[in-house]
């Protein structure tokens, strides 16, 4: 990911209690994934003089990320890993996402995690937009 400025928030183990899986054991299954966040941005406008102005509210994106995915299914924790990324530039156009999803998987008792990763910014989003 590019990072312009060098200034990044970072979000953590967002834990995301969803349906999501495509073979039948977990289907209908709330499952626990976590949500690790990397944003890309510029602390000029207001965080370097401790102003609220321009601040990418990390506080925010966790609660309408767990407000998006209530009761919402999905199949693959890649097609969440966009959808997160998505909503995430419509909150905060100007930033660059990396969004990364840590699932263990009901269907593989021998695997710990599986984890997948996307980098999106508004631009990628912008045909969506009409």
């Amino acid at each position: 990911m590019n990072h312009a400025t060098g200034d990044v928030v970072y979000c953590n183990q967002l834990a995301l209690d969803i349906e999501i899986g495509f073979h039948e054991i977990e289907r209908g299954v709330k499952q626990t994934v976590h949500v690790d966040l990397e944003l890309a941005t510029n602390f000029g406008r207001g965080p370097a003089s401790d102003d609220f102005a321009g601040l990418v509210d990390y506080y925010v994106i966790a609660n309408h990320l767990t407000a998006h995915v209530e009761g919402r299914r999905y199949a693959l924790i890649e097609a969440l890993a966009v959808d997160l990324a998505r909503e995430i530039t419509k909150l905060y156009p100007e930033a660059t996402v990396r969004v990364r999803i840590v699932k263990h998987p009901l269907d593989m008792p021998r695997v710990r995690s599986v984890a997948v990763e996307c980098v999106r910014s508004a631009a990628d989003f912008a045909a969506e937009a009409g």
